[in-house]
């Protein structure tokens, strides 16, 4: 399980736009069972950030699969991991693994986007 960290808690955010790989958006609204659905898009140095650092796509992939198909999956985790629905509760979060870290701005709003920002560390 990853840990979850309000970025209200950190003194440093430690984002440094060089090692940026892209932005992962999910919403909730295009499923019937309020399952995840997402888009990547990737930044525009993603390919020079991939070679410098010698990065695996596969491990870049699966980290972001837990984060998505694992632990914000459905709606209702979204609702709990803020703390409730409505723009009042919008949280953002750092998850950092061994190789990345992802900055994850939460909206329980139906219909709202919500985004992963993805960083080599």
């Amino acid at each position: 399980m990853l840990k979850w960290i309000n970025v209200k808690e950190l003194v440093r955010l430690d984002l440094d736009e060089s090692k940026s790989l892209g932005i992962m958006r999910l919403d909730w609204s295009g499923s019937r069972a309020d399952e995840v659905c997402n888009q990547w898009y990737p930044s525009q140095q993603f390919d020079e950030v991939i070679t410098k650092y010698n990065i695996s796509i596969q491990s870049l992939q699966e980290g972001l699969n837990e984060l998505i198909f694992n632990q914000l999956n459905v709606f209702n985790q979204v609702i709990e991991q803020c703390g409730g629905e409505g723009y009042s509760y919008e949280q953002t979060f750092k998850v950092e693994t061994s190789d990345f870290n992802f900055f994850i701005r939460l909206k329980p709003v139906r219909g709202e986007c919500s985004h992963i920002f993805v960083y080599y560390r």
